[in-house]
């Protein structure tokens, strides 16, 4: 979605649409967003197309309500332009063991519908796998409190014949103190909430010599 798009999600939020149905014409759309009545109507056309609203009625009249996924958007938003605009350095290093997954990290990661992604919009081939690591008390509630404010890159969803993958947060990272990845959140996720998933280019284990239950320092940049 183009930023003009996006931005048409402020003024009906604004209006209410984030807790409420509004109602809401094309005209006062217009009027808001300072442009026309079909360029208002497309845009909210396209807006339910993407799934960030739902409507009902007549571009006369219409019932108009922000979903999570449009939430979720402006949100987005809010944190690019807050880090923008922001003079503070915002980064994190959090502490952590290193966990032994279940090898569904392989699975994930090669495929292309992700690996494409990864490589096109962080900048490296990523390792066929992701190295897991249990956050300890304090680096986890300071990572919560990160990932609320810090920008990220989005990997978007996608669906092939067999099934559908959902979209991933990924945040730069250095891990070691020596290797540069990221740390992935998927939007939906089977993992505990102190337990971060990583990539990078490089097999980690090996490369840091680390193994089970070693103690990992992991920085995060917003």
């Amino acid at each position: 979605m183009d930023i003009e798009m996006l931005a048409s999600l402020i003024p009906l939020a604004r209006r209410g649409a984030i807790k409420d149905d509004i109602y809401l014409t094309s005209t006062e759309l217009a009027q808001d967003l300072e442009t026309s009545q079909q360029t208002a109507n497309r845009r909210l056309q396209q807006l339910e197309a993407e799934g960030y609203i739902v409507r009902s009625g007549t571009s006369r009249r219409q019932q108009v309500h922000i979903t999570p996924a449009g939430i979720e958007r402006l949100k987005e938003l809010f944190h690019a332009l807050y880090d923008l605009f922001s003079e503070e350095h915002r980064e994190i290093t959090l502490r952590g063991r290193l966990l032994s997954g279940m090898g569904e990290g392989k699975y994930y990661i090669s495929n292309p519908g992700y690996r494409n992604q990864i490589i096109s919009k962080m900048g490296f081939s990523p390792y066929p796998g992701t190295m897991n690591i249990r956050l300890d008390e304090q680096s986890l509630a300071r990572f919560q409190s990160a990932v609320q404010r810090f920008l990220f890159t989005k990997i978007e969803g996608f669906t092939t014949e067999a099934r559908t993958f959902g979209a991933v947060k990924a945040f730069r990272a250095n891990i070691g103190n020596k290797i540069d990845g990221a740390v992935i959140i998927p939007y939906r996720t089977h993992h505990q909430s102190n337990i971060i998933e990583i990539i990078a280019p490089l097999y980690l284990r090996k490369e840091l010599g680390i193994n089970e239950g070693d103690l990992v320092d992991v920085t995060v940049y917003g």
